[in-house]
C-alpha cells in the first residue's frame, strides 16, 4: 500500500500538481481537520461490522478502522478493546482465543441483522438523495 501511495504522489507531483507547495503549517492545519472528524457511535459499529467479513484480531479491527478515516482510536487503542469488549458482552460480537494472547472476533447474529439493517436503510437513503439530485419525483 505504501509503495502505491509514494508512486501516486510522485505521478500528482510531476503531471498533477507540479506547482502547488503545501507548507509544514498547511500540512498541520489539515491534519488538524482530519482529527477533529468524529465519528458517530452508530459510524464505529458500522465500520466495526463491515470489517468483520473474516474472524479478525482488534489490531486487524483497528487497521480496518484507520483505512476508513476513522481514526478515534489512534494513540488510544485501549479504547477500541473495551468497545470491542462491550460489543461481545450486549451479544453483537463472538469472540475465540486463537492464542493466549490473540482474541479474534467475528460478528454475532444479532450483528450481522443490525448490519443489514443499516445498510439497507443506507442504501434506501442514498437512492432518495440521488434521485433528488437528478431531479426525479420523491415520494
Amino acid at each position: 500500500m505504501e509503495d502505491k501511495l509514494t508512486r501516486l504522489k510522485s505521478a500528482m507531483n510531476k503531471h498533477t500538481f507540479p506547482e502547488l507547495k503545501f507548507t509544514e503549517s498547511h500540512k498541520r492545519s489539515i491534519h488538524a481537520s482530519i482529527k477533529k472528524q468524529d465519528a458517530s457511535k452508530d459510524d464505529i459499529m458500522m465500520a466495526i461490522f463491515r470489517s468483520l467479513d473474516t474472524e479478525k484480531s482488534g489490531y486487524q479491527i483497528n487497521e480496518a478502522l484507520y483505512q476508513k478515516g476513522i481514526q478515534n482510536f489512534e494513540g488510544n487503542e485501549g479504547s477500541l478493546y473495551a468497545t470491542l469488549h462491550e460489543l461481545e458482552k450486549e451479544g453483537w460480537l463472538q469472540t475465540v482465543w486463537e492464542t493466549d494472547e490473540r482474541k479474534l472476533y467475528s460478528l454475532d447474529e444479532r450483528g450481522k441483522k443490525w448490519l443489514k439493517k443499516k445498510e439497507v436503510k443506507s442504501r434506501s437513503a442514498s437512492a432518495h438523495w440521488r434521485t433528488a439530485f437528478e431531479g426525479g419525483r420523491i415520494d
